[in-house]
């Protein structure tokens, strides 16, 4: 209903007026500007004052503002408490990042991988004269070497 009254209003404005769809009359504008009808007030550039030098001194310092200096109509959506500003990076330097970052954790996965293929050793194995201290350690014959030796891993 309200789509029809919007539709007829762009129109002309005796058939809004003796429309049926309109309930409440004074609910829909008389015309829908299509030009800045803000009347005598100066037209002004949307400028984010975000974007202003934060060097420079403002008589009010937080909001990046002058006294007396004229406000946007949507002030609210220009000034420092609005919605964060971002400027946008082209698409060939973002995918050249990315590739840089991929690139570099790539190497660093690879280095971490062959390393692991083939790890180092933290210590040597250890060596025992006389046939791994078996004397040293009990054994009466040489049938109780194999028992009383030191056992050495030799796998490492």
């Amino acid at each position: 209903m309200l789509r029809q009254a919007y539709r007829l209003a762009g129109k002309t404005n005796s058939i809004t007026s003796s429309s049926v769809f309109i309930r409440n009359k004074s609910f829909l504008p008389h015309f829908i500007p299509k030009n800045y009808s803000y009347g005598d007030y100066p037209r002004l550039k949307p400028e984010n004052l975000q974007k202003r030098d934060p060097y420079l001194k403002y008589d009010d310092q937080a909001n990046k503002r002058n006294f007396n200096e004229p406000l946007h109509p949507q002030q609210d959506d220009l000034d420092m408490w609005a919605p964060d500003h971002f400027d946008f990076v082209q698409d060939s330097i973002a995918l050249k990042w990315f590739g840089t970052f991929f690139g570099v954790l790539a190497v660093f996965s690879s280095v971490i991988y062959i390393g692991g293929l083939y790890p180092e050793k933290p210590a040597n194995p250890r060596n025992y004269p006389f046939s791994g201290l078996a004397k040293d350690l009990g054994a009466s014959s040489e049938e109780d070497t194999l028992l009383y030796a030191a056992k050495i891993d030799k796998s490492i």
